[in-house]
């Protein structure tokens, strides 16, 4: 019996769909283009400086510190409607699918670079 609903419960587990909005940006690990980078987001609407647990909470003065090799950028919150984005003119970081954000940088001769991420 026991066999049993340990089957019954890895398959439900295994067939249950993941919910994006749902998961907690509070610090993400992600691999760009084979590197290790990290992602924070932080709510600072009045000096309020708090990391924020889930993408609905997000207010005006939301920034991301984005953790890279050698550097770190922090890039303050789009007003785009409809998504999930951080831009400081010159890097942009967009959370469209949650598990393979967007990630570009413009390069001094102006062009976009893109790293393709994927959520570890």
């Amino acid at each position: 019996m026991m066999t049993f609903l340990g089957l019954m419960m890895s398959f439900l587990i295994s067939i249950s769909p993941v919910v994006p909005s749902a998961l907690a940006p509070e610090s993400t690990t992600f691999t760009c283009d084979g590197s290790l980078v990290e992602a924070t987001i932080y709510n600072n609407e009045n000096g309020a400086y708090s990391r924020v647990k889930a993408y609905e909470e997000l207010d005006a003065g939301a920034f991301i510190v984005i953790k890279l090799v050698n550097s770190k950028l922090m890039l303050p919150r789009t007003f785009n409607v409809g998504e999930t984005s951080f831009t400081d003119g010159k890097w942009w970081w967009n959370y469209e699918d949650h598990q393979h954000p967007t990630f570009r940088g413009l390069t001094p001769l102006g062009e976009i670079q893109e790293f393709n991420c994927e959520a570890l």
